[in-house]
């Protein structure tokens, strides 16, 4: 025998596993509460970035530039399109006079 715990067998020698340990509630707790903790803090600093952005001058130059960006790339990819849909139907009509 090995000085394991088990038992025989069939003749055999057969080692009892070890049942593995529950894990420890409270520990378990403590991280759903770090991890609770961890969320409500990300909130709140994005309610205080937010509360920033729309009372502080900053902030409401920031959102401006941001709308002028977006404007300007909605702006540029409808010009864009309007350019591909004018080359084909330009396409389209020498291909009727022909």
């Amino acid at each position: 025998m090995t000085g394991k715990n088990g038992h025989f067998e069939k003749g055999v020698w057969v080692e009892e596993s070890v049942p593995a340990a529950a894990p420890d509630q409270d520990a378990i707790d403590q991280r759903f509460a770090g991890a609770a903790k961890s969320v409500i803090s990300s909130i709140d600093e994005v309610m205080n970035v937010t509360r920033e952005l729309v009372t502080t001058e900053e902030g409401k130059q920031y959102i401006e530039k941001t709308l002028k960006d977006a404007q300007a790339k909605v702006r540029q990819s409808l010009d864009e399109v309007i350019s591909k849909v004018k080359d084909e139907v330009g396409r389209n009509v020498n291909r009727v006079k022909k």
